[in-house]
């Protein structure tokens, strides 16, 4: 009898799981929920860190110049571009350059190291190697993004200096602030 009993007590279990199955499957109903995303035109700097800092661009090196120079010369840093600068194509990069750490009056000047003021060599930045597109301190200047240079977008920063020919020896030097919008 013993052998019977655990017997008969399941059926009754396995009736009520059976109607329990058929009645869930007969509740279910379905939904539908939508998923998107949207990609935004812009830039990556790469290396750029968390305060928004992306380094330094590069150097403009008017190279060696004799105290009696007054002989043009000229710079750029889109061949030696240190930061990497992808972008959108077609997005609109806007880049402006302060007026250095010695602009007098909007001027841009390098100073000798070490000695606070002066002397002072003024020199000019501009949009183009001829140096005829000049940037002025603080106006933005758009950049061109097509899908050429996407991947690898220069900043056109070009420089002339003319040395006035009585300048004494030293290294004369200015740091700029670039600002990147789009």
């Amino acid at each position: 009898m013993s052998s019977e009993r655990p017997f008969q007590t399941g059926l009754p279990c396995l009736a009520i799981l059976s109607a329990l199955a058929c009645t869930t499957a007969e509740a279910a109903t379905t939904a539908q929920f939508d998923v998107t995303a949207t990609v935004a035109p812009g830039c990556l700097v790469d290396g750029l860190g968390v305060s928004g800092n992306a380094g330094r661009i590069g150097t403009l090196d008017f190279g060696t110049v004799s105290t009696f120079s007054t002989q043009r010369r000229t710079a750029t840093t889109t061949t030696g571009q240190a930061i990497r600068l992808r972008c959108t194509p077609g997005v609109n990069l806007i880049m402006t350059i302060d007026g250095g750490s010695h602009a007098v009056s909007g001027q841009r000047n390098l100073q000798r190291t070490g000695t606070g003021t002066t002397p002072r060599m003024p020199y000019a930045l501009c949009r183009d190697a001829a140096c005829t597109l000049p940037i002025v301190a603080g106006t933005g200047y758009g950049t061109s993004v097509t899908s050429t240079n996407s991947q690898d977008v220069r900043l056109p920063i070009y420089a002339a200096l003319t040395p006035s020919g009585t300048m004494p020896p030293g290294t004369y030097t200015d740091t700029l602030t670039v600002t990147l919008t789009w």
